[in-house]
C-alpha cells in the first residue's frame, strides 16, 4: 500500500513544504523531484505515485520558496530569487534526505536544470534527469519564437511585475504566480548570452563541479519554452558531467503532442515514464 505524508521542512529562513510517497516498507534509495518555475509540487503528484511502486524507490515532491504551499503570506513581499531556489530550497531537501538514504536521484523539470548546480549539496545527487530544461538565454530560439521569447523578457515581465508586484500566473498560460525578486533574476539570465551562468565565477565553479551523469530530454513540440537548442545550450554548460540527450517526437511515440508539460500528465505516463525510471535503476542496481 501507498502513502503520501506531507510534511515541512525548515531552517531559520524558511519552511519549504514536501511531500513524501513511500510504500509500507521504507526503499533504500531517494528520487527528488525538482519542480519548473511556477508549477506546485501537486502537479507531480502522479508521477511521484508511479515512482514510488518501484522497489528501489521512494519519492519527494516540493514547492520552492514563494510557490504554492511553500509560499508564506502575500507573494508581493516575498523576496526569494532562483538562485535560492537551489541554494536554499533544493538544498534543504537533499540535507533532509542524506542521511535516510542510500542513493538519492534526481529528475528536474525546466527551470530545476538551471538552479541544481547552485545547491552545495548538488554531489549528493547520484544522477539527474533533465526534462526540458533550457538556458534561458532568447538567442537559442528562432523564427517566430524568437520575437515571441524577445517580447517576453523585454515588454511582458517588466511590465506585468511593474504593475502585480509580482508575475502573475497568466503571463507564463498557468495559475501559479512568481516572486518579482525571482522574475528579475530570471530575465537577466533570459536576455545573457552564457544564461544562468551570466559571467559570475561562482556559479560557473559550481556548474563545472557537477561530474555525475545527466540525461537530458526535449520534444519536437516545445517551441516556446524549450526548443532543443536551448536544452543543449544548457547541457554543455555542464562541462564536467557526463550527459546525454534524447530528442523525441510526439508521432514517434503515438501521441498527439507533449509540449513544455506533458511529460508529467497522467494520460502519457505509460509513454513516457518507464524511461527515467530504467534510467535511474542502472545506477542503483548492479548490472551484470
Amino acid at each position: 500500500m501507498q502513502k503520501a505524508k506531507a510534511f515541512r521542512i525548515k531552517n531559520k529562513e524558511r519552511i519549504i513544504h514536501a511531500t513524501l510517497f513511500t510504500k509500507d516498507r521504507k526503499s533504500p534509495h531517494l528520487i527528488i523531484v525538482c519542480p519548473a518555475a511556477g508549477a506546485p509540487q501537486q502537479y507531480y503528484q502522479s508521477f511521484a505515485v508511479y515512482a514510488s511502486k518501484y522497489r528501489d524507490f521512494d519519492v519527494i515532491t516540493f514547492d520552492y520558496s514563494g510557490i504554492g504551499k511553500s509560499l508564506q503570506g502575500s507573494i508581493k513581499k516575498e523576496k526569494t530569487n532562483m538562485s535560492e531556489w537551489g541554494e536554499n530550497d533544493l538544498q534543504l531537501i537533499i540535507r533532509w534526505a542524506e542521511d535516510k538514504y542510500d542513493k538519492i536521484c534526481l529528475i528536474g523539470h525546466s527551470v530545476a536544470g538551471q538552479v541544481f548546480p547552485k545547491s552545495k549539496k548538488h554531489d549528493r545527487i547520484l544522477a539527474a534527469y533533465f526534462v526540458g530544461s533550457q538556458s534561458a538565454y532568447y538567442g537559442h530560439w528562432s523564427g517566430i519564437w524568437w520575437w515571441l521569447v524577445l517580447l517576453f523578457w523585454y515588454l511582458v515581465l517588466p511590465i506585468t511585475t511593474f504593475f502585480y508586484g509580482y508575475l502573475p500566473g497568466w503571463a507564463l498560460g498557468g495559475k501559479v504566480a512568481l516572486p518579482k525578486r525571482a522574475v528579475k533574476e530570471w530575465r537577466k539570465w533570459g536576455t545573457h548570452p552564457m544564461g544562468v551562468l551570466q559571467d559570475d565565477e561562482k556559479t560557473i565553479r559550481a556548474f563545472e563541479s557537477v561530474d555525475i551523469h545527466i540525461h537530458f530530454l526535449s520534444f519536437e513540440d516545445d517551441k516556446m519554452l524549450a526548443p532543443s537548442a536551448a536544452t543543449q545550450a544548457l547541457m554543455n554548460q555542464y562541462k564536467n558531467a557526463i550527459t546525454t540527450y534524447q530528442f523525441i517526437r510526439p508521432t514517434d511515440l503515438k501521441l498527439k503532442k507533449i509540449g513544455h508539460f506533458g511529460f508529467f500528465k497522467k494520460k502519457n505516463s505509460k509513454r513516457l515514464w518507464p524511461m527515467p525510471m530504467y534510467y535511474f535503476s542502472q545506477y542503483v542496481n548492479k548490472i551484470d
